[in-house]
């Protein structure tokens, strides 16, 4: 196998690992727990969110509410209104206890995600299919790029960037190194609804890209071979 050969058949092992179950079996709770404690750090809360609002001990007070335009949210029995929007889900959920806290006893309160406002997830650069990809639960970096048809040979493998939206806080830029999740079977990256992922281009493809705009051009003949030029 050449070279060229081995390199082209690298997009087609990134899919056939990322879709086809070679991975060792795993524990299905132990994920399940993962994901949910992994939202509830992460994710930051928006208008159009709707949340399930859930009180064990007083359960008549159990609610689907969506965070309005401006991010705040009415609920029941509370005089004002609460503010959501830029908010994790714990954060949230610790303010709703603490408010209900003050007309009931000990609460429980417990805040899910029903549905998010961004339901995509954006993957641009060096992939065969560009564009937006609709998000699913537990979606991690190689099935968002597997949906959008895989790296290309020319993209930086070690070196994929996430950009996310942190609300209040400045966006947070996830350096993913997807060769070693491939490959070394290191953990996957968890994405969330809205993240943008960057498939940067390797060195390599960079100096191509330079010898074809600034040499090749300015060349009377071809480096593949001689160009005799035509005069009218």
């Amino acid at each position: 196998m050449t070279r060229i050969q081995a390199q082209l058949l690298l997009p087609l092992l990134f899919l056939a690992l990322a879709s086809c179950g070679i991975a060792p079996p795993f524990d299905a709770k132990a994920v399940a727990q993962e994901w949910a404690a992994f939202m509830d750090r992460d994710y930051v809360l928006r208008p159009s969110d709707r949340l399930a609002i859930s009180i064990y001990t007083e359960p008549i007070y159990n609610q689907e509410i969506t965070i309005s335009p401006n991010g705040t949210v009415s609920l029941l029995r509370l005089p004002d209104r609460l503010k959501a929007s830029g908010m994790s889900i714990a954060a949230f959920r610790r303010r709703v206890q603490a408010d209900y806290g003050k007309i009931l006893e000990n609460p429980e309160v417990s805040v899910t995600l029903l549905e998010a406002a961004v339901q995509s997830v954006y993957v641009a650069g060096e992939v065969s299919g560009p564009g937006v990809i609709t998000y699913q639960p537990g979606m991690t970096l190689t099935q968002a790029i597997a949906a959008a048809g895989g790296l290309l040979v020319t993209a930086k493998w070690s070196n994929v960037r996430v950009l996310r939206n942190r609300g209040r806080s400045s966006d947070k830029t996830y350096p993913v190194n997807s060769q070693k999740i491939i490959f070394e079977g290191s953990p996957d990256f968890l994405v969330l609804p809205g993240d943008v992922i960057w498939c940067q281009t390797s060195e390599i493809a960079d100096l191509g890209n330079y010898v074809d705009l600034y040499i090749r051009r300015l060349l009377p003949f071809s480096i593949g071979g001689i160009s005799i030029p035509t005069s009218n």
